[in-house]
């Protein structure tokens, strides 16, 4: 995955000349293809007179397109990896809270469901026991597919750690 940095630009036309080599027959499909694939990995570029400069930019891998060389980085010192680590654990504690609250929320809602299928009250909505498992069925998958999304991001978490690692000089 490689990464550029927005600097002045206007126009999604500007960002991808700067920052894809594009050239040959059918440049110009090649570079409305490279112009979406940036919009997809980032969109937040939609309207890049509203993007600061220094903006991390995700660079999309294309076929029949190479980036340009990346610019030499200036060294960092280890004050500024030792900020950037110390709000890598922030982030690292936030997501774990906001796993734990997700897992609460479900293991909640599944036990709602399972009492509210032994109580009298589905007589009073006889509609509600129909949607029970489907209900249950629903907060499952959306605590499996938490836990996938929170197993992926504290591994780019650790991997962006590991990259600190590697700049100081």
């Amino acid at each position: 995955m490689r990464f550029v940095t927005a600097k002045t630009e206007s126009t999604l036309a500007d960002l991808t000349r700067r920052v894809f080599e594009i050239q040959g027959r059918n440049a110009g499909e090649r570079t409305k293809q490279a112009q979406a694939a940036l919009l997809r990995a980032n969109p937040h570029l939609r309207d890049l007179k509203k993007v600061p400069a220094g903006t991390l930019v995700l660079l999309p891998d294309l076929p029949g397109t190479s980036p340009f060389a990346p610019q030499a980085a200036a060294p960092v010192s280890s004050e500024v990896v030792a900020h950037l680590k110390q709000a890598l654990a922030g982030a690292k504690a936030v997501l774990a809270r906001a796993a734990a609250s997700e897992a609460q929320d479900a293991a909640t809602t599944l036990e709602l469901a399972k009492s509210m299928g032994q109580m009298n009250v589905l007589k009073q909505a006889p509609g509600l026991q129909s949607r029970l498992p489907e209900i249950a069925k629903l907060t499952k998958s959306r605590a499996t597919e938490a836990a996938s999304l929170n197993a992926a991001q504290t591994q780019a978490l650790i991997d962006l750690e590991t990259e600190l690692d590697q700049l100081i000089p």
